[in-house]
């Protein structure tokens, strides 16, 4: 019976993370000025997506492909400061595409770490390639085969690469939703992070004025006229074939703000980086953090029935409703709508969803919360005896306004006897 209450348990518990996962879909009108053609902006720190346009469109990922790249690379070389590389000029030539990147290193022994550094900032995907074959022993069939079968764990439904670095067909696309959750995933890496802090990058114990590489994405670079002070890190791809793409995070003033932005037009980078800086300052300027919904609120109860009887429990949200809205934000525009059974039967954990309560401003869904219970009710023997004992006490005590109803009646008697006496 023991083994048995505890598989339930684990089944609950994992039935909690599945459906108390919410996402937020509100988007904001604005009058920025874009010529971007796909393009998705979130507030990392609420998870609201703030603006959209064809977010989910498919498009080449050129070599944006590398920050997967990069996730695999990190993930499979258990210590990149450590394992090495010895650039080959015979490497080089039987690259099915190369980009320079590693042209100054012919010679050299690298580490994997050294090659992660030179690919995110440079774009390289030279680099990409050896990380590639470094983790794999040189199959990079196998390394995309994982790029892949990564995409499809975080949820990238709409992502497919075929090759570790820059692909101009349209067997490596991606979409700026697929981007947002690849992102969430590299922002808490160590390494990733550590990098893209970088402006410029020298191997360990090679001369800084031959083997120095700087960051070429333009909106990171302070000596670019694109250069966006605000911005933590950043991805860059363009070709004459795939056009500008552009993810990008910035921070100002305590929040945070994901940019992705697919299919640039003009074939010029200025077009994909203005697009990214106007747009997160509209929103640094026009919204702010709000909470909308207090997880500690009781906002329904629930009958929970039971092979002896019924009884009610409160159900309060899963998580407080933060979310970000315009600064104008009008409380009178704000609506909830509650959906929650008539009953629930146990057993079930404390946390577990039974109900959901959706957040509206001004008609506009911005929330989808779990409704769920603070206690484990039909798991704890005696925590089902209490409730047992409870329910037979209810039964068994005469009703208060009963109570109530009689003494009135029997006060009117006394009341009516004594006037009789008198």
């Amino acid at each position: 019976m023991k083994r048995l209450k505890f598989f339930i348990s684990i089944l609950l518990i994992f039935a909690i993370f599945v459906s108390s996962l919410s996402i937020s879909v509100a988007s904001y009108e604005n009058d920025v000025d874009t010529s971007t053609a796909d393009m998705l902006l979130v507030n990392v720190d609420t998870d609201t997506v703030v603006f959209s346009q064809k977010p989910d469109n498919m498009w080449y990922a050129g070599t944006l492909a590398e920050l997967m790249t990069f996730l695999i690379a990190d993930e499979t070389i258990q210590e990149p400061d450590t394992v090495t590389f010895k650039v080959e000029q015979s490497f080089i030539r039987g690259l099915p595409y190369t980009d320079g990147c590693l042209d100054k290193f012919v010679g050299q022994t690298l580490t994997a770490y050294d090659l992660m550094a030179i690919m995110l900032l440079t774009s390289g995907s030279d680099a990409a390639y050896a990380l590639a074959s470094l983790s794999t022993d040189g199959d990079t069939k196998a390394f995309v085969d994982m790029m892949n079968e990564r995409a499809a764990l975080l949820g990238c439904a709409s992502t497919g690469y075929a090759s570790p670095g820059m692909h101009e067909t349209s067997a490596q696309y991606t979409t700026c939703r697929d981007l947002y959750k690849l992102y969430m995933t590299l922002l808490k890496n160590e390494h990733y992070r550590e990098i893209m802090k970088l402006k410029e990058y020298t191997p360990e114990g090679l001369d800084a004025d031959t083997y120095t590489v700087k960051v070429e994405t333009s909106i990171l670079n302070p000596d670019s006229p694109y250069y966006f002070k605000y911005t933590n890190d950043g991805k860059y791809s363009y070709s004459e074939k795939t056009y500008a793409n552009i993810a990008v995070t910035t921070t100002y003033r305590g929040q945070t703000y994901f940019y992705a932005g697919l299919l640039g037009l003009n074939g010029s980078e200025r077009n994909a980086y203005a697009d990214a800086k106007k747009l997160t300052t509209w929103a640094y300027l026009n919204l702010a953090d709000r909470k909308l919904l207090d997880d500690s609120a009781s906002v329904s109860d629930v009958a929970v029935m039971t092979d002896w009887g019924s009884y009610d429990i409160q159900l309060h949200p899963y998580n407080s409703a933060v979310r970000t809205v315009p600064k104008n934000f009008d409380e009178d525009k704000l609506t909830y709508t509650v959906d929650v059974p008539k009953s629930v039967n146990t057993p079930f954990v404390k946390g577990q969803t039974l109900g959901r309560i959706k957040v509206l401003y001004d008609d506009e869904e911005v929330d989808d919360i779990a409704l769920v219970s603070d206690s484990d009710e039909g798991l704890d023997m005696l925590s089902d005896m209490g409730r047992f004992g409870s329910y037979v006490f209810k039964k068994l005590m005469p009703d208060d306004s009963a109570i109530q109803s009689d003494d009135k009646e029997s006060g009117s008697a006394i009341e009516q006897a004594d006037a009789g006496e008198d």
